[in-house]
């Protein structure tokens, strides 16, 4: 057996100790044929998102534009940065950070879309300009 004159010797009882073979037998490898299909749902996907910005869906435009980025997302997630094979903690962890991202979209969302609406308290719309009170100065009697 040669051993590799740059190792640092470390004792047997050591828990850091680094175990090729182990390493190596811990580690999921995913088919080529599946990364292959994830790539070409990503590629689908990007045509889809294309696609989807010429066509007018209204208010939805928004809506289905983050699903699709969203789905995209948890394909890179799964596959590429392998949480399908990690700890359960860490798609914990994933889906909790996707929660409150979504509560963030949320409350944006509520803010733009009722920006148009009426102001109650001065019975104008929010959505038109504003002039701006103009003063005039008041042409006295006296001075004619």
């Amino acid at each position: 057996m040669a051993t590799d004159p740059t190792a640092v010797p470390r004792h047997p009882d050591d828990p850091h100790t680094h175990d090729p073979e182990a390493h190596a037998i811990a580690h999921h490898v995913d088919p080529l044929w599946l990364y292959l299909a994830v790539f070409g749902a990503l590629i689908v996907l990007t045509v889809v998102t294309v696609a989807a910005s010429y066509v007018d869906f209204g208010r939805a435009n928004t809506v289905i534009a983050v699903l699709i980025a969203t789905t995209k997302a948890l394909f890179v997630a799964v596959y590429f940065m392998h949480l399908r094979h990690d700890r359960r903690f860490n798609a914990l962890v994933f889906v909790s950070g996707l929660f409150f991202l979504s509560f963030l979209f949320l409350f944006t969302l509520a803010d733009t879309s009722t920006r148009n609406d009426v102001d109650d308290y001065h019975g104008k719309s929010t959505a038109e300009p504003q002039a701006a009170p103009t003063s005039q100065p008041s042409a006295s009697p006296a001075s004619h």
